[in-house]
């Protein structure tokens, strides 16, 4: 009698956690699925005006409180300027409403788009990464700080010029 006590415990342990885990993957399945019904809205609401900006890949981190941040990298023209890449941020804004930090990051060559190494609220540290990008828009969704730093070359040779964005 003892003995099937014990085992019991042990059999509904498992169960729970094996339930868990299913209900975990079932949560990440649907998280995935709004992702890319949101996505698949935003473009079909939003006709394709700039071809000079393409978005590639976004990641996401999860923070300790729960809230997440995001990165997400796009490729830009030589020839985009400053205005275009204003209007493109706040005209999408509203399309990086969720997490604690949003930070979209404009690279002006083909092929040369990747994450940094480090988190990416520490950005990029790297001369080669900082030798490509040309513009860098955060967004701060907890306090509403929302600025876009511009660069007339790239990163690491030019001053930012920083424009609020509302």
């Amino acid at each position: 009698m003892i003995k099937s006590i014990s085992i019991l415990p042990c059999f509904m342990i498992t169960i729970f956690l094996s339930c868990d885990k299913k209900n975990v993957n079932q949560k990440n399945k649907t998280v995935n699925s709004l992702s890319l019904v949101h996505t698949e809205e935003i473009k079909s609401s939003r006709p394709e005006t700039n071809i000079n900006i393409k978005k590639i890949d976004a990641k996401k981190e999860i923070r300790n409180d729960g809230s997440f941040n995001q990165m997400t990298l796009f490729e830009v023209n030589n020839d985009v300027s400053i205005s275009e890449i204003k209007d493109y941020c706040s005209t999408t804004k509203s399309d990086y409403h969720d997490g604690y930090f949003q930070i979209l990051v404009f690279f002006k060559k083909t092929g040369v788009a990747k994450f940094p190494d480090n988190p990416v609220t520490g950005m990029f540290m790297e001369e080669e990464d900082l030798k490509n990008i040309k513009a860098v828009y955060t967004i701060n969704n907890t306090n509403g700080y929302s600025k876009l730093d511009y660069y007339k070359d790239n990163n690491l040779e030019s001053l930012p010029q920083t424009i609020n964005i509302e």
